[in-house]
């Protein structure tokens, strides 16, 4: 019998719902949403990205990433630009207005970070932010597994 309380995958959801709806709201307040501020962080963090490199840093699907874009790109947060590389491939990047706005909410974050992990020893983050690492990777094997059939 499924004990919904003890189930890994409700427990992921849950507590992840927890951190989303609370941040969720101070993002709002600064005209961000929660993906766009996915993001916004991993541009932050890696540079420039094609739509495909993106997708993966933000777990975002392709297709309402691309819509995601262009409200961002509209509203003065990003701008695309055809890559180096590839004159074919477009790259995202941040503006210096979403740029500033990442820094102010990246203390905000790492706030929501520490109120997660509260109570628990630098050992026991380290093993869980491996454990969700793995989870992430089994069930991406898992996925991969299923687009197969």
């Amino acid at each position: 019998m499924l004990d919904l309380a003890q189930y890994v995958p409700w427990l992921l959801n849950r507590a992840a719902r927890s951190v989303a709806d609370a941040f969720s709201r101070e993002l709002a307040a600064l005209g961000v949403t929660l993906p766009m501020w996915r993001v916004m962080a991993s541009l932050r963090r890696a540079g420039p990205q094609r739509l495909g490199e993106l997708s993966s840093l933000t777990a975002i699907e392709t297709s309402t990433l691309s819509r995601l874009l262009g409200q961002m790109q509209q509203r003065g947060l990003v701008r695309r630009a055809r890559s180096h590389g590839d004159a074919r491939a477009i790259a995202v990047s941040l503006t210096r207005r979403a740029a500033a706005l990442t820094e102010r909410i990246v203390p905000l974050a790492l706030r929501y970070e520490q109120a997660a992990v509260r109570d628990m020893s630098d050992s026991e983050i380290a093993i869980l932010k491996r454990l969700l690492a793995q989870i992430h990777e089994n069930l991406g094997v898992l996925m991969h597994d299923k687009s197969a059939d």
